[in-house]
């Protein structure tokens, strides 16, 4: 699996799975441009990229930030002609526990990072993608969106959006050559999910797969392990009667 050559966007690159997916497409071969709001973070992830002989920019940027998300897409694309990967894996979840508790506006402020931050990222790079006839968008999804376990209606709703965005969007740009797919990272350890003994670089091969996905290869799909999960979550309308 190679990114020779490719010009790679990770958002959310400064820690945990972005960082690891930052290295993962480094060692690929691709320039990647690590963007976060954490700029120090960012820094220390493009000098272990340094220490692979990698290529790498650090950008700060909120994706909440639909003006900053916009003028970083057309400065990469501007300095480097083309944005080959866009791989979009900034996520919170900090809005935890039931309904009934959590705030609409905390609800919403995870929607904005995971989903509306997410579809600026994939406004603002698809124009330049359908107009090189080439792009990759790898949407860091989970597995709550179809496990919904109670009290990660939030960061579950989120990630279930991501999953039908995905879908759409694959359809819409199916005439170019640009695939649009989502993945698991699975239960690994990070700040979100401190308790897992499972490393985030367990992620990589899955994202650096889907990024370098050959022509007519697969879009509109949801993997972890590059094996095809449902896309969707499964409704089980028995579950009160187990």
């Amino acid at each position: 699996m190679s990114l020779a050559g490719r010009i790679a966007l990770v958002t959310g690159a400064s820690r945990g799975i972005g960082r690891e997916v930052a290295l993962g497409y480094a060692r690929a071969g691709a320039h990647v441009v690590l963007a976060a709001r954490d700029e120090a973070r960012l820094t220390a992830v493009a000098a272990e990229i340094d220490d692979l002989s990698g290529s790498t920019d650090v950008v700060r940027m909120d994706v909440a930030d639909v003006a900053a998300v916009r003028r970083t897409i057309d400065d990469v694309v501007g300095q480097h002609g083309r944005l080959d990967v866009l791989c979009n894996n900034a996520g919170v979840s900090n809005a935890r526990g039931h309904v009934a508790d959590v705030a609409p506006e905390a609800f919403a402020g995870v929607q904005a990072v995971n989903l509306v931050g997410l579809f600026a990222c994939c406004h603002a790079a698809l124009p330049h993608m359908i107009a090189a006839d080439y792009g990759r968008i790898v949407n860091v999804s989970s597995g709550a969106a179809i496990m919904c376990n109670p009290g990660e209606s939030a960061y579950a709703a989120s990630k279930a959006a991501v999953n039908a965005l995905t879908i759409a969007m694959a359809k819409e740009v199916e005439a170019s050559n640009v695939l649009v797919n989502a993945m698991s990272p699975g239960s690994v350890k990070t700040d979100m999910n401190p308790t897992s003994d499972v490393p985030p670089s367990e992620a990589v091969p899955t994202a650096v797969w889907l990024a370098s996905l050959p022509d007519g290869g697969p879009t509109g799909r949801f993997y972890r392990f590059m094996l095809e999960l449902p896309m969707l979550p499964e409704i089980d309308l028995d579950w009160k009667s187990r």
